[in-house]
């Protein structure tokens, strides 16, 4: 027999820091995947960067290569959420007050597919200690607001009642919130 090695058999030292491609089970998008099966059980304050390592099979070490603080992960799970739901849940071309009962529908499935969310944002996101972080939840929560803005453009077709749109946003997200929460009762 031969005592060379083939190229397969001979293994490259790994050094510190982020692993060969061949290594790396998860990456990034593992771990918001794991950390966000875990949220669909349990509440944010329960959920720890050990038991979202364990959930997406890699070492605790390789969720701080990824993510500076545990506020950061909360934070690319909180934008994978909404970003996600965005995409699959375009705003339907129609007058504005259909487009707004499709909105309300819409936050009110929202917060029933995700129950976490609103604990995500407001308790570990919107309080994080980091302030890129909350200025992140900011824009996302920005975002939101421009969209019902749009909605009570006086220079719409067919405009609704002049509302101010933040105070639209905060009421359709409580509603939201109550019906969800409230479901046993009702």
């Amino acid at each position: 027999m031969s005592s060379k090695k083939t190229g397969r058999q001979i293994r490259r030292r790994r050094k510190r820091g982020r692993p060969f491609a061949s290594e790396e089970t998860a990456g990034r998008a593992g771990i918001v995947a794991a950390a966000r099966r875990l949220l669909e059980d349990l509440p944010p304050h329960r959920v720890t960067v050990v038991m979202i390592a364990r959930e997406a099979g890699v070492d605790p070490a390789m969720v701080r290569y990824y993510f500076a603080s545990r506020e950061e992960l909360f934070l690319a799970v909180t934008e994978n959420i909404v970003l996600t739901w965005v995409a699959g849940h375009p705003p339907p071309v129609a007058p504005p007050a259909e487009r707004l009962s499709s909105y309300i529908a819409g936050m009110v499935d929202f917060a029933r597919t995700t129950r976490s969310m609103q604990r995500l944002m407001i308790d570990e996101c919107a309080e994080a200690k980091a302030p890129e972080v909350r200025r992140r939840v900011r824009e996302l929560n920005e975002m939101a607001v421009r969209g019902y803005a749009q909605l009570f453009d006086s220079n719409q077709p067919e405009p609704l009642e002049s509302v101010d749109p933040l105070l639209a946003y905060i009421a359709i997200i409580g509603m939201s919130e109550f019906f969800v929460a409230a479901q046993p009762m009702i």
